[in-house]
């Protein structure tokens, strides 16, 4: 699952899972749009923050074109 369709499963906002995982509102909107990759430990609290429904594999499919936008 990726991490738009997450978040709109759970009704959040890219305001709501940046107060989750502790980055900014502009980074959620980023990572979800393929603008930027998430660093290490972003990844591990966004993996945390979706009991595992996000992973890293997600954007990296998403970087080389494969499947839908993060």
């Amino acid at each position: 699952m990726r991490l738009t369709s997450y978040l709109n499963d759970k009704c959040l906002s890219d305001g709501d899972f940046a107060e989750i995982i502790g980055v900014s509102r502009q980074a959620v909107h980023r990572y979800r749009t393929g603008q930027r990759f998430p660093e290490p430990p972003v990844l591990m609290k966004i993996s945390a923050a979706t009991q595992g429904s996000v992973t890293a594999n997600d954007f990296v499919e998403a970087a080389s074109g494969q499947g839908e936008a993060a």
